[in-house]
């Protein structure tokens, strides 16, 4: 990886497949050229990757699996995404137990959610990242977990987010964190 800066237009992002609608999003966003609700929706209609404390396939679905979630001190607890299972790999050997990435729709992700508990999205990528549970929960009260609008604010207004998220802007910007 080079430390110049990346051309959107022209160039994937580094480390990562570029048939991934989410990795170009998070891209754009950290130059500012793509909107938060835009990211939003495509990690509705996006594949994730949890990291289980057990081995999940479509024929080994375990109800007692336990996610991979982080508490932290600025942001509550975080469940750990990634957008390919590929991903987790960098970090497998620092996860412990929870070394199993399963496949979750984002979507369902979003919507069972504890409302305290927010997302981490390719923690250790360049392309990634993190909402806390209340910016999540006031982005799927603005724009619902379909990605259309609930009742919220007039199309164009930007959601509202919580206090210490931020999306590739200056600190303290109200929008999610990208990596």
């Amino acid at each position: 990886m080079t430390d110049t800066p990346l051309d959107i237009a022209n160039t994937p992002p580094p480390a990562f497949d570029p048939n991934l609608e989410l990795e170009y999003l998070f891209a754009g966003a950290k130059q500012g050229k793509v909107s938060i609700i835009t990211v939003y929706q495509a990690l509705l209609r996006a594949p994730v990757y949890a990291m289980f404390d057990r081995e999940m396939t479509p024929e080994n679905l375990d109800p007692g699996a336990s996610a991979l979630v982080f508490e932290t001190d600025d942001m509550g607890n975080l469940m750990v995404l990634f957008t390919a299972p590929e991903l987790a790999e960098k970090i497998r050997d620092d996860l412990g137990e929870f070394a199993y990435p399963g496949q979750l729709a984002g979507e369902y992700v979003i919507s069972t959610l504890a409302e305290d508990t927010g997302i981490m999205l390719n923690p250790g990528y360049d392309y990634g990242m993190k909402l806390s549970g209340e910016g999540l929960r006031r982005l799927k009260a603005d724009f619902g977990t379909r990605g259309g609008p609930v009742g919220g604010p007039s199309p164009g207004t930007p959601p509202a987010t919580a206090e210490g998220d931020s999306f590739g802007g200056p600190p303290g910007t109200s929008n999610p964190k990208l990596n």
